[in-house]
């Protein structure tokens, strides 16, 4: 997670946050404007960003802050 220390990062409502990074190709993505969380399930496996190059990706994450 080093090489990520300048990159932007996305927090969301009760703190998760993400590296606006895609997974695959370490390209910068568009975030989607909410994810889904659920307290039985915790964050939800599903993409949560756009990537130009890869399509719908999942963005890294860096924890609840």
């Amino acid at each position: 997670m080093y090489s990520y220390i300048k990159s932007p990062r996305i927090q969301y409502d009760g703190g998760a946050t993400f590296v606006r990074v895609c997974e695959k190709c370490n390209r910068f993505v568009k975030a989607d404007k909410s994810i889904k969380v659920s307290e039985a399930f915790g964050l939800s496996n599903k993409p949560n960003a756009t990537c130009s190059k890869c399509g719908r990706v999942k963005m890294l994450f860096e924890g609840f802050i």
